[in-house]
């Protein structure tokens, strides 16, 4: 049988060839270099990449702070645009129909209360400005005993119906007051909204 000498690993080999010295310092700066290489790059891709994080972040909060001022600003351009509107409707439309309505609310009124009792005399005060409308409605009722006394003091969506002893009273001006209120508070509170944001 053929012995064949087999080479060592374990055993360190120290030469004195510069040349041997030399190329395994190269290698061994080389292999540095490319690891510094390595890191910087890595450091500046990860710097990179926050970078355009906060780039990102900064963009995206810039925009809703634009889409929350045009929607802000788009919202109170239609209310601003509205408010003419109700304030025309609370003076001018529902007065007048507060005046058309209210003869036919006191004569409801009158209906009822006369529907629960046998015989019944009924006064209404009025506005003279809702007498020639009441007195309209009130000619086909001839079963009803009703006198109609006029108050100039008195607000156009104001009544007061007296029978037995009893006083009811319709007040449409208070509601149209109130509903006036509530108009002008909405809009003073939208008001305050755009101003604290």
């Amino acid at each position: 049988m053929a012995v064949f000498p087999l080479e060592e690993f374990n055993t360190t080999i120290v030469s004195n060839d510069p040349k041997l010295t030399l190329e395994t310092s190269f290698e061994e700066h080389r292999l540095e270099a490319y690891e510094q290489g390595y890191k910087a790059g890595w450091d500046d891709a990860t710097a990179a990449q926050i970078e355009e994080q906060y780039r990102v972040a900064a963009d995206f909060a810039r925009n809703l702070q634009e889409l929350s001022f045009t929607y802000h600003e788009a919202r109170n351009q239609i209310l601003g645009s509205l408010k003419p509107l109700f304030t025309e409707m609370v003076s001018k439309v529902l007065p007048r129909l507060a005046q058309e309505t209210l003869p036919q609310s006191i004569v409801d009124e009158v209906l009822s209360a006369a529907a629960d009792r046998t015989i019944a005399e009924f006064e209404i005060v009025i506005s003279p400005a809702n007498r020639p409308a009441l007195e309209r409605l009130l000619e086909d009722q001839t079963a009803l005993d009703v006198n109609i006394v006029e108050e100039p003091t008195m607000a156009e969506g104001l009544a007061y119906i007296r029978f037995s002893e009893t006083e009811k009273q319709i007040d449409l001006t208070s509601v149209l007051a109130g509903f006036s209120q509530l108009v002008e508070g909405f809009f003073t509170q939208q008001q305050k909204v755009a101003i604290n944001g």
